[in-house]
């Protein structure tokens, strides 16, 4: 028996036992730093594994074991392409009713048309018959800012409510007791005019009866309030109209609207 044969012994219990001493006689072994096959212990130089190839994504050169090789591993950009077809293009075309649902392209593959049939379905049933609403007109007020009309009724049976803002304008019980305080119109015709005053005092000299007389200032004065007060009494006139005929107007659209609305609905 040569020295370098392996040598198998059976153990009492039938056994064929084998040292880590022994296999390593029989099989090579991988040095993990060089990644060579060691054979009975001598390096052999001869590389266990194949190598790891991969290509860099920055540089695009091939990668071997961890290293950048410098040899660029992507190919010669290739030749121009030829001109895509251009951007497909789509509209609706005829919408139409049928028995069947159905879509179909009247157009081209490039300009495409889409004509859709959408069936019909069953006519529904009658309603009920709708209750025919009332509208009556309830408060009147004048305040606030804003005009408003609200409903203090129901759907049904609306009862609006009107409300329209004065501002500054003076209501009738304002106005009577503004006046209440000045003489009427008619009640100064007995009083002298500054010209006739002006007459009667030229060949008098009692100067107790020019004392119960109204000097020409009292009398241009009160004229001039009376004047005022004329004015603003036309205005007030003026005013009420132009409320009565909004308000007339509003009342023409609610007749209008309840008309609209009381035929029944089916």
């Amino acid at each position: 028996m040569a020295d370098d044969d392996i040598k198998l012994t059976i153990g009492n219990d039938g056994y064929i036992h084998l040292a880590k001493s022994d296999l390593a006689q029989w099989f090579p072994s991988i040095d993990p730093t060089s990644k060579t096959w060691f054979v009975d212990g001598v390096d052999t130089k001869v590389l266990a594994q194949a190598p790891t190839v991969s290509i860099d994504s920055t540089t695009g050169n091939w990668i071997i074991n961890g290293t950048n090789s410098g040899v660029s591993g992507l190919g010669q950009i290739g030749p121009q392409g030829a001109p895509g077809q251009s951007a497909l293009t789509f509209k609706i075309g005829t919408v139409s009713n049928g028995t069947n649902a159905s879509v179909t392209n009247s157009g081209d593959d490039a300009n495409v048309v889409l004509d859709f049939v959408v069936p019909v379905g069953e006519p529904g049933k009658d309603g009920n018959d709708g209750v025919s609403p009332t509208i009556k007109v309830g408060k009147v007020t004048t305040s606030g800012a804003t005009t408003t009309v609200t409903n203090s009724g129901t759907e049904s049976a609306a009862v609006l409510d009107f409300n329209f803002p004065l501002g500054s304008y003076v209501t009738s019980d304002g106005l009577t007791k503004t006046l209440s305080g000045y003489v009427a119109k008619s009640a100064l015709t007995s009083y002298y005019t500054a010209a006739q005053l002006d007459t009667k005092l030229s060949a008098k000299a009692d100067l107790t009866m020019v004392a119960n007389i109204a000097d020409k200032d009292t009398v241009a004065t009160l004229s001039d309030k009376v004047g005022k007060l004329t004015d603003r009494v036309n205005t007030q006139d003026q005013t009420i109209v132009s409320l009565q005929d909004k308000l007339n107007t509003a009342l023409a659209k609610l007749n209008s609207s309840t008309s609209t609305t009381s035929s029944p609905t089916h």
